[in-house]
């Protein structure tokens, strides 16, 4: 059996017994109140079906620590995709998004069943009551955490460790929604990359990769130095991750609003990389965060990105973290042959996905 093939049957299972805890859950949710049964069904439907990525994570961190009682993570698992949920419903509001794993949005399906009385007051509603689940996930997952790891030894650390992930990725968030503004007004764009590869360190690569392996580690009760080695491996993973995944909005369909990155004036690699090139820079700024931006406009800035050459910029930078991951990978002793299998199969599952 190959790398991805073992990686494969570890994603399908785990997922499958934590789809089953999911499920379970958000149908014990739906029932707690009857007055919100509504927002909460909206929130249970985002909160099912996801790929599930960051909480098999979590699993496989805390079998990297030597533990084979993987069931004890999935509740950790499950706090982070509630946590996961949450911030998606916020983002979304940010992002004025319709569409999300290709679910309506909890405000633009709030806005929609309402509009009809007053657009601009329904438009309100939506968003209010989107930012209160929103945060009523967040506090669900510090429940969860609580209620089923408070007698373990290392709870401080668990906890630690978890709003460590929370902080950063918010971190990451605002640096996110400010930086398009700065670019767009203030235009300083000597550092830009630098810029965007912090948003990437923080809000994908430790909120997707590292940050899900190192709480399933820190659940092993594993030591520093060896979350330092994940640490420094999930990174390269991650920040590959992310540039794989703006190549993807632009050039294929992730399930969002097609385009949004361009709409949005999204700060990527393609963006930075490009607008460094005074021969393609105005060009490119006659439709980048359009939001009326038509078919045809798109295709126009796609065909840029490719001209400039930062497609391939993006494509080779992204190549390279992930031969940089396997690189750093190989010279970690500590894990066992069978699990760094599980991690090498990972990472041709991230780079060899093609949504």
């Amino acid at each position: 059996m190959n790398n991805i093939e073992m990686f494969n049957n570890f994603y399908l299972k785990t997922s499958k017994e934590l789809n089953e805890i999911i499920e379970t859950y958000n149908n014990e949710l739906s029932k707690k109140n009857e007055y919100l049964k509504d927002y909460l069904s909206m929130f249970t439907n985002l909160n099912s079906n996801g790929k599930l990525i960051r909480g098999i994570l979590i699993s496989l961190g805390y079998k990297l620590s030597g533990r084979n009682n993987i069931d004890y993570s999935y509740k950790l698992s499950l706090a982070y995709e509630l946590f996961q949920t949450s911030v998606l419903i916020h983002d979304d509001i940010i992002d004025e998004a319709s569409l999300r794993r290709e679910k309506e949005t909890i405000h633009h399906s709030i806005y929609n069943k309402n509009k009809k009385h007053n657009e601009i007051e329904s438009k309100k509603l939506g968003e209010s009551i989107a930012i209160c689940m929103g945060d009523y996930g967040f506090f669900e997952a510090n429940k969860i955490i609580i209620n089923n790891y408070k007698d373990d030894n290392n709870f401080s650390n668990i906890l630690n460790c978890y709003n460590d992930i929370v902080l950063k990725t918010i971190e990451g968030e605002i640096i996110d929604v400010e930086l398009p503004f700065k670019s767009k007004y203030e235009l300083e764009n000597n550092n830009l990359e630098d810029s965007i590869m912090l948003i990437y360190k923080l809000k994908t690569s430790f909120y997707t990769i590292t940050g899900p392996l190192i709480l399933g580690l820190t659940l092993g009760n594993i030591n520093d130095n060896k979350l330092k080695d994940i640490e420094i491996f999930g990174e390269k993973v991650g920040i590959a991750f992310q540039i794989q995944d703006d190549i993807l909005g632009i050039y294929n369909d992730l399930g969002k609003d097609k385009a949004s990155d361009i709409k949005e004036y999204k700060q990527t690699i393609l963006f930075s990389e490009t607008i460094k090139k005074d021969k393609y820079k105005d060009e490119l700024l006659k439709y980048y965060g359009k939001s009326n931006i038509e078919e045809k406009e798109i295709e126009k800035v796609k065909e840029i990105f490719i001209e400039s050459g930062s497609y391939t910029y993006a494509l080779n930078l992204m190549n390279k973290l992930y031969d940089e991951s396997i690189s750093i990978l190989n010279d970690i002793n500590w894990i066992n042959l069978e699990d760094k299998k599980l991690l090498y199969g990972f990472v041709e599952y991230l780079r060899n996905r093609k949504k």
